[in-house]
């Protein structure tokens, strides 16, 4: 790409951190089906527990998602609003930028959000104080009079709600006030709780601090009349405040790690309540419940005048939670520690006093940061820093399982606990670091597929989480069987739920493999080719002899139908046979039949030579036929797959059988169109012509000559699928409930090039077709399966060299459209028994698939295999038995650490991946028994297995700061008569005219945090070799070395492959070049080379454009090469710690590092990296991006030296590294190698019925068709990121026409969609980073793009329509060059404005680059 002048950042993978949970009723006023609402960083999540469903094939999961819902702004607080006036509970929630809002459910609008009140407390002069460090606190009044904030130090902000709010009238809090506090630090707010509201005001208790450390319990009174807050000193005067019942908890020098508190109801309410016992409780005069304390080392019960104090084990709890109290009434509550364990806190009471408290330790799950019981004993457990959890408590202690020992836990407990988890919710956050991993192979190549890999979590949530793009496929059985031309799946009888025949044509015969039960004496694998799955199944397939199948001739089509009956189609003739064997009827063409198809309602067709189509239906047992048609061209491809109907859709496989189509699909060679023709009439009337090549394809085809025209053939159909998909598909949606939910009549047609084109198919009236998608699924011819589950889902598996499912996604509320989505396979390779041979290839990779279809039997596959879709495969060698798991964009797998890391790098060459962990805790010493171990190490996991194969540990207090595995080149120091400077390699070479050895290195930089320093002044660069060392000649093992180490003075905080095979760093402010030396006996050493740059504050982050395969390019052969070489440029950036980024250059002739160029602006880098040569990207600490420009061709030196901003981009998290690559394999077709060599661009032709004037819709996306103005999508760079949260981002750059068309859109949607809250967008993205707000430019928000896939209909055309009046998504490259008036008039005349197709087809293309 020429010029990069936007960016384009989307997410990839959500952030998955639980921030906030409340337990409201916020879709229904049903109080016994309460809602959960989940706050996670920039969405809302409505979940429901459904463990009481009659139907239990009918959930996937006991709490699933209900509802998305986004929000613009990180959400900081989330309380519920249960108010009289309306039917269902509000939310109250405020956002990172001081915004806050009262939203609610309404069923009726296209979002199903209605906003009541909104609005800003950003203090923009400085006149309320200092924030808060705290954070925003917010606290309703149990009684909702009013919700309380503190969010500027001194100040107590408080929104009234109004009493009397009639259902239509939209604001539902009152004037906003502020108050003045006497307390400083206020650590946490809570409102007490009150049982006579008339006489009772409300109540404000605080935890707060003073200068001296100390921390106090307080309360002050709400005055809501006079918009005022009183404390005990202030109300003396003030009578009519005496006259109401005034409650004063006080307690001075409470625990000093107190962090939270719990207001506890009055006794009598709690007594009142439904799960409390019927004893009657005696009146009290206290006027609150008072409120616990939660400290460090003790908890505090604080009431009216009276307190009590219990010690607790060192531990700060994190989140609390009511529980329904117990069988006598007494309050309780569930505390999360520090440590993952849960805690009951029970108040023991006498004659509604607290007498005592009581706590008792549950057990051990995620750390928590919020606590969510829900019913009858489950927990949602929701985690910033692993994975949140739905657990269950039992009332009788079970054995713990060994994994899930945990040794705080352990002491209390024993081998028991009274928690198992039920439900575990992905979570990849926080992400310290990650790597690029290819997934084929052993080497990062261009067209290999890539996975992430990601060090995330902390403490003993750590681990790590392998993310690839796709599904993957759990492999159950596989055998050897060459040349399978095709396959399909036979019931015993129509009615089975389960196959019993695997039929498989080959060239000339047919076979049969019949599943039959494995007994005790039957474990082994048969003589005769038999096909055995996994242990424990209890079955295999044995080729046997199916009665009446023809087996000497090729089968085309072959399967079940109504009646018990099997019907075979050969090239010759149609065979029917019912299930004894018997052949009840045949039927001979006159010509050879070419290509066939069929379903099991009875109906055929079946195509002649000479491209004569025949329609023949089952009647009776006998073959009739009804109709037949002479097309034009012989036929290529055939499909009468019938479409289901909306009830049907949400009905199980057994009844979607046996159901009939009224069209088949036709397509031929040497065409380039699909015809849909009626089966309703004799003549197979057609119905609907589709075009798949448009008129500037056919025009390029004139002008091309014989190379397009060869590409053009590619073009004709060679795989047909009409099929009706449902919701129920997706992993990620909630559509399996008992909702009948309509399907999408869709036509696919696969392409002999590899491209899978879709139509969306609609039957009003007369057929037309929409919505047409193109995608590039591979190089191959792809064949379509359709796909069923036994719970009722449908899909469309496509093969090819990247098979891919294909399926709608969408939720069961109609919170979202259906989407087509696209997911590739990733297919497990047959497993030879040899597990020691590491040499292998990894066990997940992509796999060319050339035939496939359902195939199901509970003897072959376990329990997964019903509900999810079960199948067989076969590509030129192997034949695979599998099951496909949840099938989503983007699938995790995770693998525990027990400890928290902090660094991950892939070694290719040993194959494996080296983790640098922070280890705490107990282990058990060799010798001296416990031991306290708290320090750094390095561990090395197989990069398959993820079992630990070596591990290193550093010196006590040496902190691992980076990790980079590096290709180094090994020098010959210098000798003092050579005064050319020319090295050698250790070889023993002179280096003129000899091929450089390079060295694949793993390269550790570290520190000593001693307690005394505050800037580390001694660290360590270990370089290690990893490798594989032949043992016995057949088995291969791991080797980790140490081949040198060299101590600098500072902490190595970053480290990067660098040119010419050497290596740069950064210790402390300095940024430094290494290189390894031969020590002359056969060794080398790390040295550092040349003079270090000086001038940092602290040098953080480097990064530069080589790499490992491109780090020794600057290597020659000979001097004549040398000097015809162009000088390419050592470049490098270095993020500083408040210095921005710095440029800076190695020049080799001086052996210098220099600055050359800076960014003058003062931002905290927390990531950096090298987009092009030319334009760098940055992330800092305000959770802001930003993108630098040098001025390479500056005729001023004081421009040239100087980074100008060209982007800011307010991303809401912080980043914590970027790397280049994507997770979506690249395609061999020539837009795509396009794409990665500048820039990809597709312009085309939308087909519409409805607009292009086409009678009764028969023909569709003709050569005659308009020409849309459709744009081509171009990217350049591609970038991954990972946040904090747990984000994993893409970011692509953009070329000018692209850029545009994706800044109006995002302008387009700002202006057509109002945002949830009222959050204004282009606020919530602008660059805010302290006194500094600028708005966001040079960049696009690909999450708001997308979100128009989201949109109903309506609002999408209302996007489309604004972006024909805005005018700016068209950018005339032509016309930057071109001066000629008359030739922009003419331009301007011709010009057609964009369609709603036009921009989904642009939108969707985009969701396919991550």
């Amino acid at each position: 790409m020429d010029r990069e002048v936007s960016h384009y950042v989307v997410t990839a993978h959500p952030p998955g951190g639980v921030l906030h949970t409340v337990k409201c009723n916020f879709m229904s006023s049903d109080r016994e089906k309460q809602d959960v609402v989940v706050g996670k960083s920039r969405r809302l999540e409505i979940r429901q527990l459904k463990i009481e469903e009659e139907d239990e094939e009918a959930i996937s999961s006991p709490f699933p998602v209900i509802l998305s819902i986004p929000i613009n702004g990180r959400i900081t607080c989330l309380v519920a609003l249960p108010l009289a006036s309306h039917p269902t509970s509000l939310l109250f929630m405020t956002t990172d930028q001081h915004q806050y809002a009262v939203i609610g459910y309404n069923a009726n609008l296209p979002n199903y959000v209605e906003t009541f009140a909104s609005g800003n407390l950003k203090d923009e002069w400085n006149v309320m104080g200092d924030l808060a460090d705290t954070g925003p606190l917010v606290a309703v009044d149990p009684h909702n009079r009013c919700i309380v904030m503190h969010l500027y130090d001194g100040l107590i902000t408080i929104f009234p709600i109004l009493a009397a709010v009639a259902p239509t009238q939209k604001n539902v809090l009152g004037p906003v006030f502020h108050a003045r506090l006497e307390e400083k630090l206020v650590l946490q707010i809570a409102m007490l709780h009150h049982l006579d509201a008339s006489m009772t005001p409300p109540h404000l208790c605080l935890l707060h601090q003073d200068a001296r450390g100390a921390q106090h319990i307080s309360t002050h009174v709400v005055d809501l009349p006079k918009s005022q807050l009183w404390s005990m000193t202030s109300m003396a005067g003030n009578q009519s405040m005496l006259e109401m019942h005034l409650e004063w908890l006080k307690k001075p020098r409470i625990d000093g790690g107190s962090s939270l508190l719990i207001p506890v109801p009055p006794v009598a309410a709690v007594a009142a309540a439904p799960s409390a016992s019927t004893t009657s409780t005696s009146s009290t005069q206290q006027a609150s419940g008072g409120v616990v304390i939660l400290g460090q080392r003790q908890i505090t019960f604080c009431g009216l005048n009276h307190h009590k104090v219990m010690p607790i084990p060192p531990a700060l709890i994190l989140s609390w939670d009511a529980l329904p109290p117990d069988v006598s009434g007494m309050p309780r509550f569930l505390l999360g520690d520090e440590f993952g364990n849960l805690h009951m806190l029970t108040l023991i009471t006498q004659h509604a006093k607290v007498v005592a408290l009581q706590l008792d330790t549950l057990g051990s799950c995620t750390l928590s940061n919020t606590l969510q019981y829900l019913d009858q004993g489950l927990v949602f457990c929701g985690s910033t820093l692993g994975d949140s959890q739905l657990v269950q408590i039992h009332d009788e202690p079970i054995p713990v399982e060994e994994d899930d020992m945990d040794d705080d836990a352990a002491l209390e407990l024993g081998e028991t606990t009274y928690l198992s988890v039920e439900e575990e919710y992905t979570h990849l956050g926080p992400i310290v670091d990650f790597d690029l991993v290819p997934m084929t192979g052993s080497n990062r190549t261009e067209g290999a597929q890539s996975q992430v890999v990601t060090a995330s979590g902390s403490s003993k949530s750590g681990s790590l989480r392998v993310v690839q793009n796709g599904t993957g496929m759990k492999e159950y059985a596989a055998v050897e069987l060459g040349g399978i031309q095709n396959m399909w799946s036979l019931r015993e009888k129509f009615a089975d739920t389960q196959d019993a025949y695997l039929v498989q044509s080959y060239v000339g015969e047919t076979r049969v493999l019949g599943v039959t039960s494995v007994g005790a004496e039957d474990d082994a694998m048969s003589e005769d080719g038999g096909m055995e799955a996994e242990e424990d199944v209890g079955g295999t397939l044995e080729e046997v002899f199916l009665p009446g199948l023809e087996s000497s001739a090729s089968t085309l089509f072959v399967t079940n139908v109504v009646g018990n009956l099997f019907l075979q189609i050969t090239e010759t003739q149609l065979r029917l046979v019912n299930e004894g064997g018997t052949v009840l009827d045949t039927m001979e063409p006159d010509s050879q039949i070419t290509v066939a198809t069929a379903n099991e309602g009875g109906q055929v067709a079946v195509a002649l030579r000479g491209g004569k189509v025949l329609y023949i239906e089952v009647i009776e047992q006998k073959f009739h036929e009804k109709a037949s048609k002479k097309m034009d061209r012989e036929v290529s491809c055939l499909d009468i797959n019938p479409f289901l109907s909306a009830e049907m859709c949400n009905a199980s496989l057994l009844q979607k059988r046996g159901q009939k189509s009224s069209l088949v699909a036709v397509g031929l060679w040497d065409d380039f169109t699909v015809r849909l023709l009626s089966l309703q009439t004799a003549e197979l009337s057609e119905l609907l012509l589709i075009n798949l090549s448009t008129g500037e394809e056919d025009e390029e085809g004139e002008n091309g000559g014989e190379k397009h025209r060869s590409n053009r053939n590619n073009m004709m159909a060679r795989s047909l699928c009409l099929a009706t998909l449902d919701m129920s598909s997706s992993s990620n949606s909630s559509a399996k409930s008992k909702k009948v939910l309509p399907g999408a009549d869709m036509l696919f047609v696969g392409l002999g090039d590899g491209t899978l084109v879709s139509f969306t198919v609609i039957q009003e009236g007369s057929i037309s077709v929409q919505s047409k998608k193109e995608v590039s699924l591979g190089t191959q011819r792809i064949n379509l399966v359709p796909l069923f589950s036994e719970k009722g889902g449908s899909c469309v598996l496509a093969t090819g060299d990247r098979p891919t499912v294909i399926y709608l996604a969408g939720t069961s509320s109609g919170n979202y459209n259906s989407k087509l989505c696209y997911s590739n396979v990733n297919i497990s390779p047959a497993d030879d028994g040899d597990t020691n041979d590491v040499s292998r290839p990894a066990t997940r990779e992509s796999i060319s698939v050339n035939s496939a279809t359902p195939f199901f039997n509970p003897l072959l596959f376990d329990a997964m295999g019903q509900d999810h879709y079960s199948l067989c495969i076969a590509d030129d060698v192997n034949m695979r038995l599998g099951v496909i798991d949840d099938i989503q964009k983007l699938h995790v797998s995770t693998y525990r650490l027990g400890m928290a890391p902090r660094r991950v790098v892939h070694c290719p060459e040993g194959r494996l991946f080296a983790v640098g962990c922070i280890e705490s805790g107990i282990k058990q010493g060799s010798a001296g028994g416990n031991e306290l171990a708290m320090g750094n190490c390095i561990r090395f996991l197989d990069d398959t297995s993820f079992e630990d194969v070596h591990r290193i540990d550093l010196d006590p207090f040496e902190m691992i700061l980076s990790m980079v595995s590096a290709t180094l080149r090994p020098y010959k120091p210098t000798l003092p008569g050579n005064v050319s400077g020319e090295t050698a390699s250790i070889d023993g070479m002179d280096g003129e005219g000899s091929k450089v050895e390079h060295r694949p290195v793993l390269i550790i930089g570290t520190a000593y945090a001693m307690h005394d320093e505050d800037e580390p002044t001694k660290g360590r660069i270990i370089v290690l070799s990893c490798g594989l060392n032949e043992t016995d000649g057949t088995e291969a093992s791991r080797s980790v070395k140490t081949v040198t180490e060299l101590e600098v003075r500072g902490g190595v905080y970053s480290m990067c492959q660098f040119y010419e095979g050497m290596l740069l760093g950064t210790v402390n402010s300095k940024t430094q070049v290494f290189q390894l030396q031969d020590d002359g006996t056969g060794g080398v050493n790390l040295a550092k080379i040349g003079v270090e740059h000086h001038g940092h504050i602290l040098s953080l982050f480097v990064s530069s454009k080589a790499t490992k395969s491109n780090g020794h390019q600057e290597s020659f052969d000979g001097k004549e090469t040398a000097k015809l070489a162009p000088k390419k440029e050592m470049l490098a950036l270095v993020g500083d710690l408040m210095r921005s980024i710095s440029l800076v250059q190695y020049y080799s002739e001086h052996e210098t590092l220099e600055e050359i160029a800076r960014d003058f602006n003062a931002n905290w880098t927390t990531a950096v990296t090298m987009l092009t040569d030319d334009i760098y990207l940055g992330g800092e600490n305000w959770n802001n991006l930003f993108v630098l420009k040098r001025n390479a061709k500056a005729q001023n030196e004081e421009v040239r030296c100087r980074l100008d901003t060209v982007g800011e981009f307010h991303l809401g998290e912080m980043c914590n590294k970027f790397m280049s690559g994507s997770l979506v394999m690249p395609s061999n077709s020539g837009t795509e190698a396009s794409a990665r060599s500048g820039s990809r661009r597709r312009s085309s032709i939308l087909a519409s019925p409805m607009k292009r004037g086409s009678v009764s819709g028969k023909v569709a996306g003709s050569q005659g068709a308009l020409r849309t103005r459709r744009p081509g999508v171009a990217i350049g760079s591609q970038t991954l990121f990972g946040t904090v949260d747990g984000t994993l981002g893409v970011i692509l750059g953009l070329d000018g026409p692209t850029a545009a068309f994706f800044s109006c859109m995002q302008r387009s949607l700002q202006t057509a969609v109002t945002p949830v809250g009222n959050f204004n967008h282009q606020q919530f993205r602008a660059f805010n980073a302290e006194q500094r707000i600028h708005p966001s430019h040079g960049f696009v928000d690909g999450d708001l793009i997308e979100s128009f896939l989201d949109l109903d209909k309506s609002t999408m055309q209302k996007v489309v329509d604004e972006m024909n009046r805005d005018g700016g998504w068209e950018v005339d490259e032509s016309s930057l060059v071109s001066n000629d008036k008359n030739d922009s008039d003419m331009k301007d005349a011709d010009r057609v404005d964009l369609m709603l197709e036009d921009v989904l087809a642009v939108v969707e293309e985009m969701t396919m680059l991550h």
